[in-house]
């Protein structure tokens, strides 16, 4: 349905400032997600613990169909302040809004600011994904 939450698995996220805080993702510009991700546009980052992230990369890394509910086989709930759906084995959550966006190549650079965020398992380690090669997903 069109009502189903979009999610997306992304690969590149970064710090961008400490005042206000803000932080980049890069978007590549075929995804379903990127138009949804306009200027003032609110979105939330679940930060996925080391030895949980394969489940995720697997639900979220497969082809989808139109109007199809991409979080579909994860546990979520929704963010405290903006009810974003946010992964229930998230280790933080972080709650956004898109305050400028820049082309780069078949990309687009999102900038976003925080406007909350939660630590839920300061002992849990984040998980990191390295790539054997750079030139494609």
């Amino acid at each position: 349905s069109e009502d189903a939450p979009a999610a997306m698995l992304a690969s590149w996220v970064s710090q961008a400032s400490f005042n206000p805080p803000g932080l980049t993702i890069a978007v590549k510009k075929d995804r379903a997600m990127e138009p949804l991700l306009i200027v003032g546009a609110k979105f939330s980052i679940s930060m996925v613990p080391e030895k949980a992230e394969r489940a995720v990369m697997k639900a979220l890394a497969r082809p989808f169909q139109p109007g199809e509910d991409r979080l579909a086989g994860l546990e979520t709930q929704p963010s405290e302040s903006g009810g974003a759906p946010v992964l229930t084995n998230a280790n933080a959550v972080m709650e956004c809004q898109v305050s400028s966006r820049m082309e780069a190549g078949d990309h687009w650079i999102i900038y976003g600011t925080v406007n909350s965020g939660q630590v839920l398992d300061a002992t849990a380690d984040t998980a990191v994904h390295h790539r054997k090669v750079g030139n494609h997903y």
